[in-house]
């Protein structure tokens, strides 16, 4: 969806990690979609309560999510956590969460989630945990 501004998408500052720069230094943007996606991933990347900067609804409880038993707890946490965060997105612009898969490695975990905006548009995309 290239016009996603007109559904309540709004563009950022491109961030992968830091910002992403062109060869002058000059931060480049993100498209709204795009700009929505990064909010995504960096919500679930992000220690719930860890940083002043962001609200009590943003981030998970990745530490919790990680010490649990086994990995059914921890992918039932997780997915509970998920839906909770990002269906608070202040913007608006997360109708529902949909599918979420794991694919765990000996000391990590990639999840996969599947999100569902207020315009039917459903972006895919990944977020790496590690420590367990």
């Amino acid at each position: 969806l290239e016009s996603g501004e007109a559904a309540g998408y709004v563009g950022a500052p491109a961030f992968d990690g830091d910002f992403v720069r062109d060869g002058k230094n000059c931060v480049q943007a993100a498209s709204p979609m795009d700009a929505w996606k990064q909010w995504c991933v960096n919500c679930l990347s992000m220690e719930r309560y860890a940083s002043p900067l962001y609200s009590s609804d943003f981030g998970i409880s990745l530490t919790e999510i990680l010490q649990a038993d086994t990995r059914a707890e921890a992918e039932a946490m997780f997915r509970a956590e998920a839906k909770e965060a990002l269906e608070a997105d202040p913007y608006g612009r997360t109708d529902y969460v949909g599918e979420i898969t794991f694919d765990w490695g000996s000391d990590s975990v990639k999840v996969t989630v599947e999100v569902v905006g207020i315009d039917g548009a459903a972006i895919d995309f990944e977020v790496n945990l590690e420590g367990r």
